[in-house]
């Protein structure tokens, strides 16, 4: 067996009906020439022969539910994993969207391996898509974007592409012991020697507290300093789904010509989309929302499994008038979070982020949302994926959409991911909180023209 680390293990100790904890990817490919229905037969036989490797091969063990653990599953149906689906005609965008947002609200069965593989066939324009669902325990969004790319390549002549469950890792090796015994070392590991990483957290937090309310730096977001708005409710089983594109030169361009990030033009786009949204909807909050902003925590070519990410706080915009002082907001925001962050330890500022998410999990948890402030309000995330044209097979791989989770008393969640040039937004919302997705994507389409106009970029 494989004892799952504190962080990997809250993701399945918070999951519930409401909140699943898996992340997926939704990848549109193209037909090789020549090829038809029948190639897809072929093709999804062949990837039931594959053998999933570590951890495509384990279930979770649940009897310490305190220290839950990996171990192999002998007897795993790998007909169960890997699906093929058929849309009807005339099989378009929307309807794959559909199809997703069902898929995606499904709970992973904890009786079984924790991913599903569906193909997707039916799509106009000889086009069809993989689905891959991976339980957060197992990965975060760094580390599916590796396995991703370990099973595609940039040759489109090589034909023996692995499918991303069959890997040739072995479970790692876990020290024996007392169950107790085990307790105190994992939670040795964690804390990063305890002693050290409870000075970080102190650190940290007196950081904060210093900046917030002594020097009056009101953009840092401190817990449960968020408005309430329509997105912090329970989310509820039901999801919605939607996607949209921008060249990535181009949103580098209007980085440049503002001295700002790729990643806070990212959050402009979604804070004046949500904004409008919100305004449109009679839901006209004054206060500057609160966003998570995942960080990864891995340094330079580290390439560590499970997941090594934080969830830093972000004030975004006081106001939306003019779309390049949003910007100049968020990018002073972003600086200033990351400033209050820097040169913390890594554990100091895990234990910070799981925190910070218990406290929306026990808001959600006994109702408390009533009487306290959110933790957040949504989720952004920015993710780096490929570089080159993959293909899987002989099958160009034309678009990668991250979708992902919901954290407690949060209805939307917008990752984006860079692939061949392309960044790709892949949003989840609670479809109780926002049905209509498809507005809100469209608005982050216009956001990003009227920023372009205003910093004089254009999409040429």
């Amino acid at each position: 067996m494989t004892r799952l680390s504190t962080i990997d293990a809250g993701f399945l100790l918070t999951e519930s009906q409401n909140s699943p904890k898996h992340i997926a990817g939704l990848q549109i490919l193209r037909l090789p020439p020549r090829k038809r229905s029948a190639w897809l037969r072929d093709l999804v036989a062949g990837m039931r022969e594959a053998k999933p490797g570590y951890p495509f091969n384990q279930r979770v063990d649940m009897s310490n539910p305190v220290q839950p653990e990996l171990t192999t599953d002998a007897d795993l149906d790998i007909d169960y994993h890997v699906r093929h689906t058929v849309l009807p005609a005339p099989g378009n965008d929307r309807q794959l969207l559909d199809l997703v947002a069902r898929l995606h609200a499904n709970l992973l069965d904890r009786d079984r391996p924790l991913w599903e593989f569906h193909l997707i066939e039916g799509l106009s324009d000889r086009r069809f898509a993989f689905y891959t669902k991976v339980h957060h325990a197992l990965c975060d969004g760094i580390t599916f974007g590796r396995w991703f790319m370990q099973s595609g390549t940039a040759d489109p002549a090589e034909l023996d592409s692995p499918p991303i469950w069959q890997r040739d890792r072995t479970p790692p090796e876990t020290e024996d012991g007392p169950g107790y015994t085990r307790l105190v070392r994992e939670g040795i590991k964690v804390l990063g020697g305890g002693v050290q990483t409870a000075v970080g957290l102190s650190r940290l937090s007196a950081r904060l507290l210093a900046r917030r309310l002594w020097e009056g730096d009101t953009r840092v977001a401190l817990p449960l300093s968020a408005p309430r708005t329509s997105l912090n409710i329970v989310p509820g089983a039901a999801r919605s789904v939607g996607i949209l594109e921008f060249p990535l030169q181009h949103i580098r361009a209007i980085a440049k010509a503002q001295d700002c990030t790729v990643n806070d033009v990212v959050m402009t786009l979604c804070d004046l989309a949500v904004s409008r949204y919100f305004t449109e909807h009679g839901d006209d909050t004054r206060d500057p929302l609160v966003a998570y902003m995942p960080v990864n925590l891995r340094a330079a070519g580290e390439a560590t499994d499970g997941n090594l990410i934080s969830l830093l706080q972000v004030r975004l915009a006081r106001d939306h008038v003019n779309p390049l002082d949003t910007l100049h907001q968020i990018s002073e925001s972003v600086h200033s979070a990351r400033e209050v962050f820097g040169g913390v330890s890594r554990p100091a500022i895990q234990m910070y982020s799981l925190l910070v998410a218990l406290i929306a999990q026990i808001e959600e948890t006994f109702k408390l949302d009533a009487v306290l402030p959110p933790v957040t309000n949504l989720v952004i995330s920015n993710v780096p994926g490929p570089k080159e044209r993959m293909y899987y097979r002989g099958a160009e791989s034309l678009a990668i959409y991250p979708i992902s989770a919901l954290p407690p008393l949060t209805a939307l969640n917008v990752t984006a991911c860079s692939y061949a040039g392309t960044l790709f937004f892949g949003l989840i919302a609670a479809r109780s909180s926002i049905p209509d997705i498809s507005t809100l994507t469209r608005y982050m389409s216009e956001a990003c023209d009227q920023l372009a106009e205003l910093a004089g970029v254009s999409r040429d």
